[in-house]
């Protein structure tokens, strides 16, 4: 199994030790498009914002006007705005299995993309314990990989309901039909104490499981691509949205596991 994790910090990743170049000279900006659906009842959403060039500030509002649909075996639902640059409509749950078309309209541009939702995998367990290299405590998740199909996970923690910017990311190239004991393992280089997992708190761990484009938007992020918090601006990993534009969409299944750390 590969296992990845990336902390954002601001609007710089930190990690992996490599060094970025990066160009600050003003460029075109770009349509930033972050979509998803999930077995979830009321988990259809889609997010339109631009980027901006280097010499602006760090807000990214919304874009207002698009046309958002979501297409399933020749069934279009439309999206309507619910918010400033927000799409989103709870008629619409996925079903794992099943393949799901993103098309958004802004002005003449149109872009588009294809996401299928895997078959979920079980959040077994997690429980917290202290770390080999560290007495900080670090949560395990356990789950069993199915056999012979490949499966990309993406886990997000959440302690006393406040999100850990690290983001993890795996996939089962080495752990195939195995029983996985992930740690998820991250650096607190913010010196931030409400970062680390203390007795008593309360530690929330949600599973994602996504088809292998949307673990390729995560992966190559992870692997080099700047960015702020889950925002796609104005990060560029490998997207799967067609048309120019930055972003994915994901359909995805959605599972949670919570714990009182002792």
């Amino acid at each position: 199994m590969r296992f990845a994790c990336i902390c954002f910090i601001l609007i710089s990743l930190a990690g992996c030790q490599k060094v970025i170049n990066v160009n600050l000279n003003n460029t075109s900006t770009k349509y930033v498009i972050v979509g998803k659906i999930t077995d979830q009842p009321g988990e259809c959403q889609v997010y339109i914002t631009r980027t901006k060039n280097f010499s602006e500030d760090n807000q990214f509002p919304g874009v207002s006007g698009a046309t958002v649909t979501v297409e399933n075996n020749g069934i279009v639902t439309s999206l309507p705005e619910t918010g400033t640059g927000v799409y989103s409509t709870g008629s619409l749950t996925g079903k794992p299995g099943q393949t799901y078309a993103l098309t958004v309209h802004i002005g003449n541009e149109t872009f588009s993309s294809i996401s299928t939702m895997p078959q979920p995998v079980n959040l077994d367990s997690i429980y917290v314990k202290t770390g080999a290299l560290s007495n900080k405590k670090y949560v395990t998740v356990v789950y069993k990989d199915p056999p012979g199909i490949a499966n990309y996970y993406h886990f997000i923690q959440y302690v006393n309901d406040h999100m850990e910017p690290t983001i993890f990311v795996s996939d089962d190239e080495f752990t195939d039909g195995r029983t996985v004991k992930s740690e998820l393992n991250f650096s607190n280089d913010t010196n931030n104490s409400a970062r680390d997992i203390k007795s008593g708190d309360s530690v929330r761990i949600e599973m994602i499981c996504n088809d292998s484009a949307v673990y390729k938007y995560w992966y190559t992020l992870y692997n080099g691509a700047t960015g702020a918090s889950q925002s796609a601006s104005p990060s560029n990993p490998v997207s799967n949205i067609s048309g120019g534009v930055m972003g994915y969409f994901s359909a995805q299944t959605v599972q949670w596991k919570g714990i009182r750390v002792e």
